[in-house]
């Protein structure tokens, strides 16, 4: 091949890769930058035109972390890396010495953890005046350690005369008690404060309008609603009373105002039937268990 061919076959080779790549990046690959650069002027200008509920969302956070910030800097209760029952029940004692004169027994029924925290669970069983019960309650869930009521029964108690004393009135309670406590060290102690005056409440929603104006206990029997029971087998229950002594009852037997109507054994319960000036109300009595108690046997509920 001659000189002059050789060098016109390699010019047009060159023209054809020339224009090949051309026409490559003209028609298709600047096509798809410039769509891609179009898609991302699009995505810029959709957070440009929403700038402003940006703009909102950022301050209702911002709102919310000053909220949070300010609570946590001001929390009042101190919670325990754990929780001792005998330091729970000191506690309690210091708050009845603010609170007045009250009988309480105190039952340990357990725990639950949490992932980072959790709460022993306490059953109160108890009597006290009204103003005493209220300020124990107020003590309880406003003082500096984190407790939470989380269920409570009330009754008002019309105490008999004994002994040339007059009668008096009193409100039976029974409360569940979650103590808390936490593996998260600030929380250990809280650096806010606050008043610990009870609230003033001047009125005793417990006190009846008509008295059934009970007549003296001369016998000594148990005052049901005023007792505990601590067990019980087939035909029997054992109880603590008003004196706090343990007294044995069966069905039949005579109680202050009434008599026991039935054992219940396999629920852990009596029930009694009581006459009070001409109304007649049932009340029952029900074991409460420990976390240390459990069934005894087939028969019957009882400590082990």
């Amino acid at each position: 091949m001659s000189y002059k061919a050789r060098n016109s076959l390699i010019l047009g080779i060159l023209v054809f890769l020339i224009v090949g790549v051309g026409t490559y990046v003209r028609g298709f690959n600047l096509p798809a930058k410039a769509e891609k650069i179009e898609t991302e002027v699009k995505r810029i200008d959709e957070e440009l035109q929403n700038t402003p509920n940006l703009v909102n969302h950022f301050n209702d956070l911002s709102t919310t972390l000053e909220e949070a910030r300010g609570r946590w800097e001001n929390r009042s209760k101190d919670i325990p890396a754990e929780d001792i029952s005998s330091q729970t029940y000191a506690y309690f004692s210091r708050l009845i010495d603010l609170s007045g004169q009250i009988k309480l027994d105190m039952i340990f029924q357990g725990a639950e953890q949490k992932e980072n925290y959790g709460y022993n669970i306490y059953n109160l069983k108890g009597e006290a005046s009204f103003d005493s019960w209220y300020r124990f309650v107020w003590y309880l869930e406003n003082g500096r350690k984190l407790y939470k009521i989380t269920d409570m029964k009330t009754k008002g108690i019309e105490i008999p005369p004994k002994d040339g004393e007059a009668g008096d009135f009193v409100v039976g309670f029974e409360m569940v008690v979650h103590a808390y406590f936490s593996q998260v060290p600030e929380l250990a102690s809280a650096p806010g404060e606050r008043a610990i005056i009870p609230n003033y409440l001047g009125v005793d929603p417990f006190i009846p309008v008509i008295w059934a104006d009970v007549p003296p206990n001369m016998d000594g029997l148990v005052e049901i609603e005023r007792s505990d029971l601590k067990a019980v087998i087939p035909g029997k229950a054992f109880i603590l009373d008003q004196d706090n002594r343990i007294r044995t009852l069966a069905e039949g037997d005579e109680v202050y105002l009434g008599y026991v109507t039935r054992v219940i054994p396999e629920d852990g319960r009596i029930e009694c039937t009581l006459n009070k000036g001409g109304i007649i109300e049932k009340v029952e009595l029900t074991i409460r268990y420990s976390a240390d108690e459990t069934v005894v046997n087939k028969g019957g509920k009882g400590p082990r």
